[in-house]
């Protein structure tokens, strides 16, 4: 299942949500080069087309154009960075619960 936010995934409903970012960028951290490339690829596939379109907009409606951009950028790589933290979620929360249990 393709997750819009953390609170879709499983494994993360019950933390809360700072737990939840947290959890995802250490996931992300484990990721190999090669993966951490394909990832910024594929955010900048889905980026380009949205800023691209601000070229054909003047005046004032730039900014509103901005601020839909702004607020787009979140809602179009959270889901691209979930799917490529999901296989290491199980270990990110295995390395929490072992830095809970050090202090």
């Amino acid at each position: 299942m393709f997750a819009f936010f953390s609170s879709q995934v499983k494994q993360l409903q019950h933390l809360k949500v700072r737990q939840r970012q947290h959890i995802i960028a250490v996931a992300l951290s484990m990721l190999s080069p090669l993966q951490k490339i394909s990832l910024r690829i594929v955010k900048l596939l889905l980026l380009t087309p949205v800023f691209a379109s601000l070229i054909y907009i003047e005046g004032w409606l730039m900014l509103a154009a901005l601020l839909v951009a702004g607020l787009s950028y979140p809602l179009l790589t959270t889901p691209v960075e979930i799917a490529f933290a999901k296989p290491f979620i199980a270990d990110a929360l295995k390395q929490q619960e072992g830095k809970q249990g050090e202090y």
